[in-house]
């Protein structure tokens, strides 16, 4: 697995971020600026839910989409110094644990970290 060192603090704007099931039915509001910083997001709505999911794991039919993959949208709170091990890599973010605490996994942007 990859491990990156967090090189610029950020704390998760998320207040309630997304959580979703395989199979789960999503209304697709809009999708990212495929040339911008973020490209390959997809913002959806669900049954009191909202937020953005990869494109990947969105299989849509017109404005709507089913989730191909559970899918939660937690992202860390970052400091200076803590090593992230990674999972996978996604549109410019990566999913995995952070090395000091077990069992929580959650997301981080790439521009914030550099690769060990």
């Amino acid at each position: 697995m990859n491990e990156y060192i967090v090189i610029k603090e950020r704390e998760s704007e998320a207040i309630n971020p997304i959580q979703l099931v395989k199979d789960e039915t999503i209304e697709c509001i809009e999708e990212s600026d495929e040339n911008g910083d973020w490209a390959g997001w997809i913002y959806c709505k669900g049954i009191n839910k909202e937020g953005w999911v990869p494109k990947q794991i969105v299989e849509r039919t017109n404005r709507n989409g089913r989730i191909l993959e559970d899918y939660d949208a937690t992202e860390f709170d970052l400091k200076i110094g803590d090593i992230i091990i990674a999972e996978k890599t996604l549109n410019g973010w990566i999913y995995g644990t952070k090395k000091v605490i077990v069992g929580v996994k959650a997301w981080a942007p790439l521009n914030h970290l550099q690769r060990l």
